[in-house]
């Protein structure tokens, strides 16, 4: 699911005690994210247990522990436990979809994906928080790429077309690398993040994970649909 409560910098989300290492806070993210793709894979199992069904279940648990999470960031330990209901909602609607491709025998086209997913985290991620440039600005440019992606998307539920399709299936892979390379530079210029900072920059990254990681499956799933 897209990030629609981005990107609002550290500033003022909330108070509590301050993570002041920069190694520290880069740790304490990395394992949130690690924590939450757990509860992700146990989210994709019940998906695929529950059925076509539970999608809408999804839709609105996800969207629901988001917004609450926004206002509960700093509720220790409430906080946490919406961050792995939300990754576990998110889950659901993965295991939904990879049984989908799976299904349909696109099986490789999911390992492709995954893999690659993978290989970009690592270049972006890498590049992100070891870089010395001010991405500052970067982040505007994004929000309004995302923009522009959900607005394409909603009119290709209107208007099937192949290239339409491959077109923001592209534009959406390298717009969440952007926003990889944007998070890991604002976690790596965090100092003195307090527990709910950590856990909302968690949740960026995730999110730009997950989104990369669909629309790739998106792209490969498509070219292997057009070999059959």
């Amino acid at each position: 699911m897209y990030d629609y409560s981005r990107r609002g910098g550290l500033a003022g989300y909330g108070t509590g005690a301050a993570i002041t290492d920069q190694p520290a806070v880069l740790g304490r993210v990395m394992g949130l994210l690690g924590f939450a793709f757990l509860f992700t894979a146990g989210g994709a199992v019940i998906g695929r247990t529950l059925g076509p069904g539970a999608f809408l279940l999804s839709i609105v648990g996800s969207f629901g522990t988001l917004i609450a999470l926004q206002f509960l960031r700093d509720r220790a330990p409430l906080n946490l436990g919406l961050l792995y209901a939300f990754a576990t909602f998110e889950g659901i609607a993965l295991g939904l979809i990879l049984e989908t491709y799976i299904g349909q025998g696109l099986g490789d086209v999911v390992f492709n994906a995954a893999a690659t997913t993978a290989a970009v985290t690592l270049a972006a991620g890498a590049y992100g928080y070891t870089t010395k440039r001010d991405l500052t600005g970067l982040g505007g440019i994004l929000f309004v790429g995302l923009i522009g992606v959900i607005v394409a998307s909603v009119v290709g539920i209107f208007i099937h077309l192949p290239v339409l399709y491959v077109g923001i299936s592209i534009v959406a892979a390298i717009l969440f690398t952007g926003f990889l390379i944007f998070d890991l530079n604002r976690v790596a210029n965090s100092r003195g993040a307090t527990e709910g900072q950590a856990i909302l920059l968690a949740v960026s990254v995730y999110l730009d994970i997950f989104n990369l990681f669909l629309a790739l499956l998106r792209l490969f799933g498509y070219g292997g649909s057009s070999r059959d």
